[in-house]
């Protein structure tokens, strides 16, 4: 007789490193082996011959559960597997892998046999490297919007504008810019230097937002020079809120001598069938027309 048929099932059992038990028909545990008693922190004497129901180690809704989930086993036949945390020896929490199946034997009787596998230790590795993943996807989403962000006045940069722009030609959806610049900045710059300049560029950042829907991009263009973005939005409704933004700037933002910053602006609505470039282009002639005009005015194109 070869060795398979002269090894006991439980002398296998005992030795195995993972918490087993077997189940009979009636759902009554007929088998523990000592793997399960000592992670339970219990002796098969309190446990053979008691349902789950029965185990007072387990919490009530534990007990039902697994009442229950062996009960669907027994008549359907699947296995069932789980994510468990359990109270490893009365003392620590282990993550472990639980699984129980039905088994039948040659006579036709059958049970339920389930295997508890302790994953404590690559549970806290999975956390360990999910946890730097999400650093890492944090780490990169902040990389990838600094690098879309203006660092003085904190609005979108010319690049992000220019990308957003594509998106919006490529969606087939209407859209208005608004092109602003600061009337005499240089003389600004010149007469209270380059630091004064920077805290003009960054007071009227703010207002810009103020007057840009959610859905709105607001970015400065380059040097004194800003862009609104307005998707869904037709000429006359950009030119309004350039007025708005013209009255707010003039109103709010002053030189160190107290005389008033102005800006003049360009509006245009994008044409059916228009490159992007075309549509700034000509924001920025009806710019060029409002500085030729006086300055401190928006103007359309």
């Amino acid at each position: 007789m070869d060795m398979l048929h002269t090894v006991e099932l439980s002398t296998l059992f005992n030795s195995a490193p993972n918490p087993v038990f077997i189940k009979d028909e009636n759902l009554r545990y007929v088998f523990v082996n000592k793997a399960y008693e000592i992670m339970f922190n219990v002796k098969s004497k309190q446990i053979l011959g008691k349902n789950v129901l029965e185990l007072d180690y387990l919490s009530e809704a534990d007990k039902h559960f697994y009442q229950q989930e062996a009960m669907e086993i027994l008549k359907h036949g699947k296995t069932k597997h789980h994510i468990f945390d359990y109270l490893y020896k009365g003392k620590t929490i282990h993550t472990c892998l639980y699984w129980n199946s039905r088994f039948v034997q040659k006579d036709g009787t059958h049970g339920i046999m389930g295997v508890i596998v302790d994953i404590n230790r690559q549970s806290k590795e999975i956390k360990k490297l999910r946890h730097q993943l999400r650093t890492i996807a944090f780490e990169k989403n902040e990389v990838t919007k600094q690098n879309k962000i203006d660092p003085l006045t904190h609005l979108y940069n010319r690049g992000a504008f220019d990308e957003a722009l594509q998106k919006l030609i490529a969606s087939a959806e209407g859209f208005s810019c608004i092109l602003l610049d600061i009337d005499h900045f240089k003389r600004v710059n010149d007469t209270f230097g380059h630091v004064e300049g920077d805290s003009v560029l960054k007071e009227i950042a703010p207002i810009l937002q103020k007057h840009s829907r959610k859905r709105d991009m607001a970015c400065r263009y380059g040097g004194e020079e800003f862009i609104l973005l307005l998707p869904g939005s037709k000429l006359d409704n950009a030119t309004a809120v350039a007025e708005r933004i013209r009255r707010n700037i003039s109103k709010n933002v002053h030189t160190p001598d107290g005389k008033n910053i102005t800006v003049s602006a360009g509006c245009s609505e994008h044409l059916a069938g228009e490159s992007g470039i075309s549509v700034v282009e000509r924001a920025d002639n009806a710019l060029y027309t409002a500085k030729q005009s006086g300055r401190n005015r928006v103007c359309t194109g």
